[in-house]
C-alpha cells in the first residue's frame, strides 16, 4: 500500500511539474485588461533577429489597427538573455514606460532599427542615448530617462529584473513568444493570425 501511495504521489509530482514547464498555460488568466482591452504580451530582446522580423512584418499592422484604436493592451517583456548588452536596451525601455509610455513603440522600433547583422555585443549607453534623443518629448523628460536608466536599482533596473524572472518563470525558451488572450500564437511572424485571434475577442 506504501509503495502504491508512493507511487501516486510521484504521479502527481511529475504531473505538476510538466503543467508548470508548459509554457503555452503561463498567460491564460491575462485575457483583458481592467479597461477590457485584449491583453497581447510579446516576449523578445532588442537582439533578436527574430525579434526584428515581427516589429517589421507585424508591428506597424497591429499598432495602426489595435495599438492606435486602444483595442489592446500591447506589453513587450524584454528577456534580455541575449549577451551582456541586452539588460541596457531593456532598462531605457522601461525607463521610457515609465517617463513617456506613449513613446515606447517608437523607442522599440528605433532598437531594431539599429540592429546589425551580427552577434557581438551592440548596445551601449551611447547609442541608447541617441535613440532617446529621436523621441518627440521635451529634453527635461529625456534627462528623466537617461539618469533613471543608468542608476543602479532605479525603477527601470528593478523593472527590467523583474522581466528577465518572469520569463525565466513562465519557461518561455524562445524569443519571440507570443500571447493573445491568454493562448499562445502559432506564429508570431503572421499578421493574419494576430487579427484572427484579436477580433475573435473583440
Amino acid at each position: 500500500m506504501k509503495k502504491q501511495c508512493s507511487f501516486i504521489l510521484l504521479l502527481v509530482l511529475v504531473i505538476i511539474a510538466t503543467a508548470c514547464s508548459n509554457d503555452t498555460e503561463v498567460h491564460k488568466a491575462d485575457k483583458k485588461d481592467g479597461q477590457g482591452r485584449i491583453k497581447v504580451i510579446m516576449y523578445g530582446d532588442f537582439k533578436c533577429p527574430y525579434c526584428k522580423k515581427v516589429e517589421t512584418k507585424v508591428m506597424p499592422n497591429l499598432k495602426k489597427e489595435y495599438i492606435d484604436t486602444n483595442k489592446i493592451d500591447y506589453q513587450f517583456v524584454n528577456m534580455a538573455f541575449l549577451g551582456d548588452d541586452s539588460i541596457i536596451g531593456s532598462r531605457a525601455g522601461h525607463a521610457i514606460q515609465h517617463y513617456a509610455p506613449k513613446q515606447f513603440l517608437e523607442f522599440q522600433r528605433l532598437m531594431f532599427e539599429q540592429q546589425p547583422d551580427s552577434e557581438k555585443a551592440w548596445i551601449n549607453k551611447k547609442l541608447v542615448d541617441k535613440q532617446i534623443d529621436k523621441l518627440s518629448i521635451s529634453s527635461s523628460v529625456k534627462a528623466q530617462i537617461k539618469a533613471d536608466y543608468k542608476k543602479k536599482d532605479s525603477k527601470s533596473w528593478k523593472a527590467a529584473q523583474k522581466d528577465q524572472q518572469q520569463y525565466k518563470d513562465n519557461h518561455v525558451k524562445t524569443a519571440p513568444t507570443v500571447y493573445i488572450h491568454g493562448d499562445k500564437l502559432e506564429d508570431p511572424y503572421d499578421f493574419k493570425q494576430y487579427k484572427k485571434k484579436i477580433d475573435k475577442h473583440l
